[in-house]
């Protein structure tokens, strides 16, 4: 029996969250950690207001989130010279070196669907995704 379109789906959606639970097990990370830092860009300094906007947080979860991410030593506090009143953060090494092991893994999984996906079939499937993306989107 052929497996409909939101199986499918679904099935690829398991298969790449497999990936990114083991990467966040690994790293010792929840899904709110993970998601910020890979929200926060090397080199960046952001409010503790603009990270949890990022991650989809109010500012009271994003604050708690941020303060485990310090504590694991994943970022650090920087000081940003316009306002010393807000608290600012950037990506500490050992941050810079997580956020780079999970783009290693991200980068030898689409290297493993490149490698077996002409470049028409990867151009349709990315247009089918978008448009099916946006029939689905709620509103």
């Amino acid at each position: 029996m052929n497996k409909g379109i939101v199986e499918l789906i679904f099935e690829l959606k398991l298969t790449c969250m497999s990936k990114e639970e083991s990467i966040r097990k690994d790293l010792k990370l929840s899904p709110a950690e993970y998601k910020g830092l890979l929200a926060l860009e090397p080199g960046k300094v952001f409010s503790c207001m603009k990270l949890s906007d990022e991650m989809g947080l109010s500012k009271s979860r994003g604050s708690r989130v941020i303060d485990k991410l310090i504590d694991n030593g994943y970022v650090k506090e920087a000081v940003h010279s316009d306002d010393k009143r807000v608290f600012n953060v950037t990506l500490s090494q050992k941050g810079l070196n997580a956020v780079k092991k999970i783009n290693s893994v991200m980068s030898e999984c689409e290297h493993a669907i490149l490698k077996n996906v002409s470049e028409s079939e990867l151009k349709a499937f990315t247009n089918t995704l978008h448009k099916i993306t946006e029939i689905v989107k709620p509103g």
